[in-house]
């Protein structure tokens, strides 16, 4: 008999479905995020042609040069409190039948739950708790400087970007096995055999003896052609992944000469990835050893076995059988899964950029994000991906021969399962930041308006689910976005309205299934599709300038794909602004919609459609001056 490949599957099982218990898992979700900026509100960030100084060189390194003497800009962020997370799922119980040979007969469940009297296998329902929050990584510095009006420096820190997901817990999980005989031939390969009116056959050659063969007159007991066993077992579970990506410092540095201005960015970037993710599934303590009845006789000696099969209190009444135990280590593990290792990666990006004024309220920029086409390499040390396990393969074929006395389906040891050693866990891991061209123009008279083409020439590279729950790489390249904003008064008064829209061409889709592919057919109807829009409105009160803007953007998927911290789209799903800006000052307080604590706040409300108190945001004060 080979069982093996049974209780295998079911430890993959096991971890496959590893949140099916009554209330798993426990866990953190953390989200670190530096402070966020917006150097054009209600105009939808930033633009190549358009220049602000040492606030804008992250869009075009040239813009540098329109920094007035000096420039120092502070941003400090702050975030929602800890909140709570309970998400209610289901998970099915799984089945797996074997056909065909000795282990013909068997019918084999996980069952998701501590109810030792379950017999169905069925949908459960469970809860996973989880305190979701964001914290800030510190404060937002600006500063630039001019020399002899013609060389402008900058540096430019900020806190690092990452999230972090710690998941643990203990939950119940029963391996069960039923046993129907009748139709079975040659039952775990000892020459039982039963047919389907449920009459015995057992054949059998002794040693130096010829074989014989006997078949039960009518049809056996009940209790012996339909068995249930069952282990009891917690699987404990440890998971502490997280992600950081520091991209902190940015140098820039840009000279004009006439009417031409050129600058450089230059952004030292590292990252690390810490995974340690551990499984073991324990037998519970108390349990004892499982048994399948067998006929009592000894197949040795063929008169007993002619006896047994033509007496109905033998063959046919629960005293005819004895029970064959398989030893179970109660108390103790039977597998055990790994998944860790430590992944550091480095590079360092180079923005460039031109800017060309033709006139006082007409300029064209052009701008390199990341010529060199930096590549983060993720290379791995400490790494294990395994999965051990003592169920063994057994030979049960003397399972009626009264010698045979010792039973079990696990060995004292460990041994690792065929295909698990570093199944997953690469050497390396590049990840390629996005490298782009933007070109754009602005006219400043009689109103604003910039508008800005932008083709990224890398590919994204992701996983995602198929229609048939299947993983698939899916490659989106030929990325090219179209970008406008304006500015203008309302007639006469001192109210000036803003607007901006981003457009995303239909990107090149390689790997997709059907469903996906007629889904981004649709999306993409008119060729393109928004993916960021955004209003504001200033006032204009005696030399103070008071406004307003907001937003909403689907760019920082994109951002989050490619691991882009250093742009401003990272966590920019929607947001609204305030500012006021005197002479040579201004103030900004810019609020930015917090994904996670936001679906933390909405799970636990009562009432689901109190936006105003579900709504968490993580706020960030500027304080800018120019001299």
């Amino acid at each position: 008999m080979r069982l093996k490949c049974f209780l295998i599957f079911s430890l993959l099982c096991i971890q496959v479905f590893s949140f099916a218990a009554t209330t798993y898992p426990y866990g953190d979700f953390i989200m670190k995020v530096p402070a966020q900026e917006d150097p054009f509100p209600g105009m939808g960030g930033g633009f190549v042609s358009l220049s602000k100084g040492i606030d804008t060189v992250l869009y075009n390194p040239a813009s540098l040069t329109k920094s007035k003497g000096s420039e120092i800009s502070v941003g400090i962020a702050s975030t929602a409190a800890q909140l709570p997370y309970n998400k209610n799922y289901e998970a099915k119980d799984i089945t797996f039948e074997a056909t065909g040979g000795a282990l013909s007969g068997f019918s084999n469940a996980i069952l998701f739950t501590s109810d030792l009297g379950a017999t169905v296998p069925a949908t459960r329902e469970f809860t996973g708790k989880l305190n979701c929050s964001t914290v800030s990584t510190g404060i937002s510095y600006k500063q630039s400087i001019k020399v002899a009006d013609i060389f402008s420096l900058g540096v430019i820190t900020r806190g690092e970007t990452g999230a972090v997901v710690n998941l643990a817990g203990n939950f119940p999980t029963q391996w069960k096995t039923d046993i129907a005989l009748q139709n079975v031939s040659s039952f775990m390969g000892s020459g039982l055999s039963v047919n389907s009116a449920g009459k015995l056959t057992y054949k059998y050659t002794p040693a130096g003896m010829s074989t014989y063969t006997y078949t039960s007159e009518a049809s056996v007991w009940s209790g012996f052609l339909s068995q249930t066993q069952r282990i009891p077992m917690t699987v404990i579970s440890d998971s502490h992944n997280d992600i950081n990506v520091n991209s902190n410092l940015t140098f820039a540095s840009a000279a004009k000469l006439g009417s031409f201005s050129l600058g450089a960015n230059c952004t030292p970037i590292s990252a690390t990835a810490n995974i340690q993710n551990s499984m073991r599934a324990i037998v519970n303590d108390g349990t004892g050893d499982i048994y399948f009845y067998v006929p009592n006789f000894d197949p040795n000696n063929e008169t007993d076995v002619l006896q047994w099969t033509t007496d109905p209190n033998k063959f046919a009444n629960s005293s005819g059988y004895k029970k064959r135990y398989f030893r179970t280590p109660a108390g103790e593990t039977i597998a055990e899964a790994k998944y860790n290792g430590f992944f550091t990666a480095s590079g360092t990006r180079i923005d460039l950029g031109g800017l060309y004024e033709m006139n006082d309220f007409f300029t064209i920029g052009i701008a390199y994000e990341n010529i060199g086409g930096t590549v983060l390499n993720f290379t791995g040390t400490g790494r294990v991906a395994f999965v051990n396990t003592r169920i063994t393969s057994m030979d049960a074929s003397n399972l009626i021969d009264p010698a045979a006395t010792s039973f079990t389906f696990f060995d004292d040891n460990f041994s690792s399962v065929s295909g698990t050693e570093n199944y997953g866990m690469q050497e390396s891991i590049p990840v390629s930041l996005p490298k782009k061209v933007k070109i754009g123009a602005s006219l400043k008279r009689p109103f604003t308006i910039a508008i800005d083409y932008e083709q990224q020439e890398n590919p994204i590279n992701c996983r995602y689910q198929k229609s048939d729950a299947s993983y698939a790489s899916l490659v989106l390249s030929d990325l090219k976005f179209l970008k406008g904003g304006f500015e203008t008064q309302l007639f006469s008064l001192p109210l000036i309205i803003k607007g901006g829209l981003t457009l995303i061409f239909k990107p090149t889709v390689a790997g997709a299934d059907a469903n996906l592919l007629s889904t981004i057919d649709k999306a993409f109807k008119y060729k393109v599709l928004p993916t960021k829009i955004d209003l504001g409105t200033s006032l204009n009160l005696w030399g103070t300038e008071l406004g307003n803007s907001f937003g909403a953007s689907i760019m920082p998927a994109f951002s989050v794909l490619q691991l882009d911290t250093v742009g401003q789209d990272f966590s920019r799903l929607g947001y609204f602004s305030l500012f006021v800006k005197r002479d040579f000052w201004e103030l900004t307080y810019l609020s930015i919609l917090d994904p996670a604590a936001t679906g933390a706040a909405y799970s636990s409300a009562e009432n689901k459609n109190d936006y105003i108190n579900i709504a968490k945001f993580i706020n960030t004060l500027t304080f800018s001056v120019r001299f």
